[in-house]
């Protein structure tokens, strides 16, 4: 960790020759949809689906599945009105200012009592997602001898209540589909497992995201519009500094798009394009360090995820024998479990090993790990019972690391991959 520190301290230099040569393909996207600088709070967004031609013979017959709970709302993350509220109090507050504050109470008043908690649009997420998955694949759920769908879920209620909506979608599509569900603290374990010396990692995240604040993020403007006094005044009242104040703002603004049903809209009313560009980049870089495959850290978050890949593998190999009367099994969980598998699995673009500082380059939070992110592994067999299979992240062919080859565009052996995650999950040394 000491290590780390000492790197922290060179971040801010390097980021500004980073962002100003690589940054454009980001902006351009958020500049698209600015919702999207939400990182990990961005809703779902449903892109066309496309196939890659499937090999002459095979049929699908089997899906494993994994997805993140839906929209929701925040988790202890309040101070922003807590902040207006006493800047209000102290009559600081411009025009602008008091309706900031306003939709602030808003949010603050529709999470009373719905910490955490999936939202209405979490709720169709899932629904659509289970509908798109059958109507892609309907051979799977329209087997005559498999039936059977089990699912099991995290034990917080948003995650339970997305398997309900995803489950319950599913069920309309394929009534004859049977379903068992299961949940406890040994499925969250296994599902979204504690990441090895998670808290140094996450005071690290902390720390590389504060860099790039200090770098990137000027207050300035953002404190003009909403404060009639100077930024030191302003600080002394609410007691934060400028930079954390706006940064609060912001976070408020993330979960507006997950609340639709308010009608708010925080980022386009009281940030400029530029300034959500700026919280984005400290903010991804956060993420993918926390959560995802990162040269610094990715070694003790991807550890997590071990028992998962073994979990996916003993199911299918169980799907695959003779009899079996399985269609599918789901899993529902969360951002801290979809990243670190999709990094064990070297999953080609979600599970990409950067330095974190350079995720900005490469790596979208808002791509890789929405509100209802999900992985789907879906097995295609012939008539000589040979079986291929082809994962989907977020709805998406993806492919797996050079090492496990390719039949034919996406789909490989599973004969291949087996191998390939039962390396990956015997490993039992511990993380450096």
């Amino acid at each position: 960790m000491k290590r780390f520190f000492r790197f922290a301290a060179i971040v801010p230099a390097l980021s500004i020759i980073c962002v100003q040569l690589h940054a454009q393909s980001a902006a351009d996207l958020i500049r698209e949809n600015p919702d999207r600088a939400a990182g990990v709070y961005h809703s779902f967004e449903f892109h066309p689906i496309q196939d890659s031609p499937v090999p002459k013979g095979y049929r699908p017959f089997y899906i494993s599945h994994y997805g993140r709970h839906g929209s929701r709302h925040h988790i202890g993350t309040m101070y922003p009105y807590e902040y207006l509220r006493l800047a209000d109090s102290a009559g600081i507050l411009t025009p602008l200012g008091k309706e900031l504050f306003a939709d602030a109470a808003k949010i603050y008043e529709d999470h009373i009592g719905m910490d955490g908690e999936l939202s209405l649009r979490g709720g169709r997420e899932h629904r659509m997602l289970a509908e798109r998955m059958y109507k892609r694949f309907p051979e799977a759920f329209n087997d005559k001898d498999r039936y059977m769908v089990h699912a099991q879920a995290s034990y917080i209620p948003r995650c339970l209540i997305s398997m309900a909506n995803f489950t319950s979608s599913l069920d309309d599509q394929a009534p004859r589909l049977r379903f068992t569900f299961v949940t406890g603290k040994k499925y969250i374990d296994l599902l979204a497992h504690d990441y090895y010396d998670g808290k140094s990692i996450n005071r690290a995240g902390s720390a590389l995201c504060d860099s790039l604040l200090d770098v990137h993020c000027d207050p300035g403007r953002f404190m003009r519009s909403i404060f009639t006094c100077s930024d030191k005044e302003a600080e002394e009242i609410i007691g934060a500094d400028a930079r954390h104040i706006m940064r609060a703002a912001f976070l408020f603004g993330s979960i507006c798009q997950d609340l639709d049903y308010l009608g708010l809209d925080i980022f386009g009313k009281y940030f400029t394009i530029d300034e959500l560009i700026d919280q984005y980049i400290a903010h991804n870089a956060r993420t993918y360090n926390n959560m995802s495959n990162s040269v610094e850290f990715g070694d003790r978050i991807i550890w997590a995820a071990r028992g998962l890949l073994r979990d996916i593998t003993e199911k299918a190999d169980s799907a695959l024998l003779e009899g079996s009367d399985v269609a599918a099994d789901l899993r529902f969980g969360h951002d801290t479990g979809i990243l670190p598998l999709a990094g064990l699995m070297q999953l080609q673009g979600p599970g990409d090993r950067w330095h974190n500082y350079e995720a900005i380059d490469h790596w979208q939070s808002f791509q890789n790990v929405p509100m209802g992110s999900n992985m789907q592994i879906i097995f295609y067999r012939n008539k000589k019972n040979d079986v291929i299979v082809k994962i989907l992240y977020n709805e998406r062919e993806c492919f797996l690391p050079e090492a496990v080859r390719p039949v034919s565009g996406p789909f490989y052996k599973w004969n291949d991959v087996r191998a390939w995650f039962e390396r990956l999950y015997s490993d039992t040394s511990l993380p450096e």
